[in-house]
């Protein structure tokens, strides 16, 4: 409206606003915009009895003004006008903070906007002012001014879902490459700010600096909470006393915490369920359980009653041994399991369950979730065989309208999300992937130790990895229980509200989502754990030298990757393990071939006689003779008496070649 004002040769256009919504903003975003076609004057602090209405004008053109009387204050800025109009430029006027203006003042402003050479008007007017101004252009004597405008607006204070979009803009426009504030924290910047975007400014910059002294990477409901406090009780807040300064903000569905997959993820049917289910714009909320940054209802509020709803869950499989992969050719291929329905209160914990292999069926792990508990599926990429299983199975499954979520970080973030919509109430969650099957005591034991360990925020148990064939199960790691820097697995429990608290999963990383998570909530004070109770029985890696070969690689790629993300002190996340993959998979045996060169064209040039290939063979043989002292160190380490000890041993030394070879790929193309 202000550029057709201008565009359009409006005489007198009108901007109301509230107080900090960015009218002066918009008044300079103006003037930049404007090009030399136009002479352009801001008056800003104009009031009656601050001297002549003229003189200011003059002054704001750059006019000599002093020792004049009216009239020829009036000739003058007359001639003006003409003289801009005859070079081709426009003259505006505009006048900052008007509602300070008297009748007299605004009168004279008619009187000057009369000013014109034939058909066009000489002198465009813009007011500026607070919401008293609509008032003091609408009384009677100034009923002239009010039918010259031409074009007017008001600006209100911001809902919440421009709220969240102004934050985002400017973190954006700053070179944020990562969403900084969760969702419910702009909830709460939006409701205390009343949507006006200069407080939003002052909440938001504080919540910036609390949270870097904290050293947290996303500012979170509590951290909006102490800004608030603090401004409220100690500081100036900058808001009317008066809950009728602005208008109340329009709700806005909850949709979860941020770093979650964005709101194009939530399906149209599932919202206008939800609209159906709900009166009007109130809807039900996501939790009924605070999580650990939200307020005790004791302190702030009643509890919000959720109402149940019926969710499917699956019943346990007591013969489930292994989650086997089958293709889905027609429904008879699938066993109908036993399901039921129940309440979603019956449970504290729900699954995740994650597919990164499209080959893998996930009914077995659907299948070991037990009974009573809500059970999503969601696969990272496209998956349409293994969410059609996971769907007749009983799982509800996590789509966006793009059909697939990607990298994993996003995909588990969206299975969480749909997960709290069908059961707000849990208090944790389990994460496991589709190749995994749970133990059927797991859930309950972990469950156990997090109620009498508030200050854990992750819990995993042993791995046992099935072996193909008649070759028996292996534990992964079970001799480290305790206290641990990150889970070596993608899968665990996690404390629902510690996982909301963190912003949940990055949903930018390439791999390594787990172990930032895990590092993300020990710079917060949370504690990881690893019990020596069985977790998952899990498909154990291909034997083949293709599939052995491709998982080193893989496994070279996550540690450079993790060593980017926190490889500094004190975490020093994958160094170790990327060290010795640069050490023994390149530079020591380039550095015994090269040794090799270099002596036999030493004992060539200088002992003609010796055999060149002997010394080549002696010191490849010492190379050799190197590596398997230290698979035979391994071995002593892991137990020299258990079977499973040389062949692992023997794994973990001679994979160090590929794991380099990961290792460069995360060097060169880990971004993409």
């Amino acid at each position: 409206m202000l550029e057709y004002g201008v565009l359009n040769h409006a005489g007198i256009s009108v901007i109301t606003g509230e107080v900090g919504c960015g009218k002066t903003t918009l008044i300079h975003r103006l003037l930049d915009q404007l090009s030399d076609t136009h002479t352009v004057a801001l008056l800003s602090n104009i009031q009656q009895g601050r001297g002549d209405l003229l003189s200011w004008v003059l002054m704001g053109f750059g006019e000599p003004f002093a020792d004049k009387s009216h009239v020829e204050l009036f000739a003058q800025l007359q001639s003006f006008f003409i003289s801009e109009y005859s070079k081709g430029r426009r003259v505006v006027l505009i006048i900052d903070e008007a509602q300070n203006l008297s009748t007299d003042m605004l009168e004279e402003l008619r009187m000057l906007s009369n000013i014109n050479a034939g058909k066009d008007q000489l002198l465009q007017l813009i007011l500026v002012g607070q919401p008293e101004l609509k008032g003091v252009l609408n009384k009677p004597e100034l009923l002239q001014l009010a039918q010259r405008v031409g074009s007017d607006f008001h600006l209100t204070p911001l809902n919440k879902e421009e709220v969240h979009a102004y934050i985002d803009t400017r973190l954006a426009i700053a070179g944020c490459r990562r969403r900084v504030f969760t969702d419910r924290a702009i909830d709460l910047v939006a409701e205390q700010s009343r949507g006006v975007p200069r407080v939003i400014n002052i909440i938001a910059d504080t919540a910036l600096v609390y949270a870097f002294s904290g050293e947290e990477l996303v500012v979170g409901i509590e951290t909006i909470r102490n800004v608030v406090r603090d401004k409220t009780e100690f500081g100036v807040f900058g808001l009317a006393s008066d809950d009728g300064a602005a208008p109340p903000l329009r709700p806005m569905p909850d949709t979860g915490i941020d770093a979650f997959a964005d709101n194009s993820t939530r399906r149209p049917d599932r919202d206008k369920r939800n609209d159906d289910q709900s009166h009007g714009d109130t809807r039900e909320p996501l939790s009924s359980t605070p999580p650990r940054d939200a307020p005790s209802p004791r302190d702030d509020a009643p509890a919000p009653t959720v109402a149940p709803r019926e969710v499917r869950v699956v019943a346990a499989a007591a013969d489930v041994k292994m989650p086997a992969a089958r293709k889905l050719e027609g429904d008879t291929q699938l066993a109908t399991p036993r399901v039921q329905n129940v309440k979603e209160e019956s449970s504290v914990s729900g699954i995740v369950i994650v597919a990164t292999d499209a080959k893998i069926s996930p009914e077995a792990s659907i299948r070991s979730a037990g009974d009573g508990r809500a059970i999503v599926f969601v696969a990272v990429g496209a998956a349409p065989e293994a969410t059609a299983i996971a769907k007749k199975a009983g799982a509800v499954v996590a789509e966006g309208p793009e059909r697939s979520f990607t990298p994993a970080g996003r995909a588990r973030n969206a299975g969480y999300r749909q997960l709290k919509e069908i059961a707000p109430h849990l208090q944790y969650v389990q994460f496991i992937d589709s190749d995994c099957a749970l133990d059927p005591d797991w859930i309950s034991t972990a469950e156990r130790f997090m109620a009498r360990r508030p200050e854990v925020s992750i819990v995993e148990g042993a791995m046992v990895m099935q072996g193909r064939g008649n070759s028996g199960a292996h534990r992964k790691h079970p001799d480290d229980e305790g206290e641990v820097q990150c889970v070596k697995s993608t899968d665990a429990l996690i404390r629902v509200d510690s996982f909301e608290a963190a912003g949940g999963f990055r949903g930018d990383l390439v791999t390594a989502e787990t172990a930032d998570l895990c590092v993300r909530l020990r710079r917060r004070g949370a504690r990881i754990w690893r019990l020596d109770d069985d977790m998952t029985l899990c498909r154990a890696p291909s034997r083949s030298l293709g599939g052995w070969w491709a998982n080193k690689i893989s496994h070279g790629f996550d540690s450079a990757y993790s060593a980017s993300l926190h490889g500094g002190p004190p975490e020093r996340l994958g160094v170790a393990d990327m060290a010795l993959a640069v050490i023994w998979g390149f530079a020591f045996p380039v550095g015994v071939i090269i040794a090799a060169l270099l002596g036999a064209l030493i004992a060539n040039m200088f002992a003609p006689l010796t055999p060149t290939i002997l010394v080549v063979v002696g010191i490849l043989g010492f190379g050799a003779a190197i590596y398997l002292l230290r698979i035979f160190l391994t071995a002593m380490r892991r137990g020299p008496f258990k079977l499973s000890s040389w062949p692992l041993a023997f794994s973990t030394v001679i994979g160090r070649s590929p794991e380099f070879l990961g290792v460069c790929g995360a060097w060169f193309r880990g971004k993409r």
